[in-house]
C-alpha cells in the first residue's frame, strides 16, 4: 500500500508544487464579505470549478469539515474527492479528530472509503498511539496538531505534560522535573509522540510577526518529530505567515503549504491566477532553502 507521504511526494513531482488549496467556502448566511458563496450559489458547483481551476498549480486540496456540515455536504464531498483523485491531487480532510476508541476509528474509516488520503488529528485525550494504529489499519495518513498559530495556543503549547517513552529520548535541557517526575512542553510531546507512534505529519502554523510561533520552537518540533516527518503549514496568505521559515528545519518537499481564502476568493476573482502565483512563490522559496 502506498503511504500518504509517498502519495504527496508523487503529487509534488507531478505538479511541481507544494501548494495545498483550502476548500472552506462559507455559506452566504454567514455574512463574511469576500469570503462567502453568493446568495443561492450551489456549493458543489462552486467547489468543483475551484478544484478544476487550481489543479494545474497545486498538489493537494484540503476541505475543513466545519464548512461541510450542510444536509447534502457529505454527498458533495464524495464528488469533490472523485474529481480531486482524477486530477492527480492529494485530498486531506481537516477534521481535527479528537475523540477516542471506536468513535475515533469511525472518523478514519469513512474517509478511507471516500478517496480521502489523510485526516488531521487533535489527540486531546492523549490517544495518539491509538489514532496512529487506526490510520494504519485503514490506510489513511495522519497529521497531528503540534504548533497552532492562534493567540490562545501560546498558553496551550507551553503546558507541561509528563514525558512518554524513554526519558533518554529527550534532551535534558527540554525537561523540567517536578517531584522527580520529568515534564516537557506540550508541543514537544506532540512532536515526540508523532515520531514514536508513526504519525506521518505535524500541523505547524506559519510563523509571522503577528503570531507567537518562534523559530526555536520549529527547530524543537523538527528535532523531536524527526527528518522524515511531514508538515501541514497553514497561515500563508491572508494571515501573513512566512512559508520560507519552515524550510530551514524541514525538507522542502515534505511541507504541505495550505492557502485558503486568498486562492478561494481572490480579489480579481481569478482562482487559477492566484494558485499559480503561490505555486511560483513557493517554488522560489524551496529552491532558496
Amino acid at each position: 500500500m502506498v503511504s500518504f507521504k509517498e502519495q504527496w511526494l508523487e503529487a509534488v513531482e507531478r505538479k511541481n508544487s507544494v501548494l495545498c488549496v483550502g476548500l472552506d467556502p462559507a455559506d452566504f448566511e454567514m455574512n463574511r464579505p469576500g469570503e462567502t458563496l453568493k446568495e443561492g450559489e450551489n456549493k458543489l458547483t462552486w467547489t468543483l470549478k475551484l478544484v478544476e481551476a487550481v489543479a494545474p498549480y497545486c498538489a493537494a486540496v484540503k476541505p475543513n469539515t466545519q464548512y461541510w456540515k450542510g444536509p447534502l455536504d457529505r454527498l458533495y464531498m464524495v464528488e469533490v474527492a472523485k474529481l480531486a483523485d482524477s486530477l492527480g491531487l492529494v485530498l486531506i480532510e481537516d477534521a481535527k479528530l479528537a475523540d477516542i476508541g471506536d468513535t475515533n476509528e469511525s472518523g478514519i474509516f469513512h474517509p478511507s472509503r471516500q478517496k480521502i488520503d489523510a485526516v488531521t488529528l487533535a489527540p486531546y485525550a492523549g490517544n495518539m498511539k491509538q489514532a496512529a494504529d487506526q490510520c494504519k489499519k485503514w490506510g489513511v495518513g495522519g497529521i497531528t496538531m503540534c504548533l497552532m498559530s492562534n493567540p490562545e495556543y501560546k498558553r496551550e503549547k507551553n503546558k507541561l505534560v509528563p514525558v512518554s517513552g524513554e526519558e533518554d529520548t529527550y534532551d535534558s535541557t527540554d525537561i523540567l522535573r517536578l517531584e522527580d517526575v520529568p515534564y516537557v512542553r506540550q508541543f514537544v510531546q506532540l512532536a515526540h509522540d508523532a515520531a514514536l507512534y508513526g504519525i506521518e505529519g505535524l500541523v505547524i502554523g506559519a510563523p509571522s510577526k503577528n503570531n507567537h510561533i518562534q523559530e526555536e520552537e520549529i527547530a524543537l518540533a523538527r528535532r523531536y518529530g524527526g527528518v522524515e516527518r511531514m508538515v501541514l503549514l497553514p497561515g500563508v496568505g491572508k494571515q501573513g505567515g512566512e512559508a520560507g521559515a519552515i524550510w530551514k528545519h524541514f525538507d522542502p518537499s515534505y511541507v504541505v503549504v495550505n492557502v485558503g481564502r486568498t486562492v478561494m476568493f481572490p480579489e480579481d476573482q481569478d482562482q487559477a491566477t492566484a494558485a499559480r502565483h503561490y505555486q511560483t512563490m513557493l517554488n522560489e522559496l524551496r529552491r532558496a532553502a
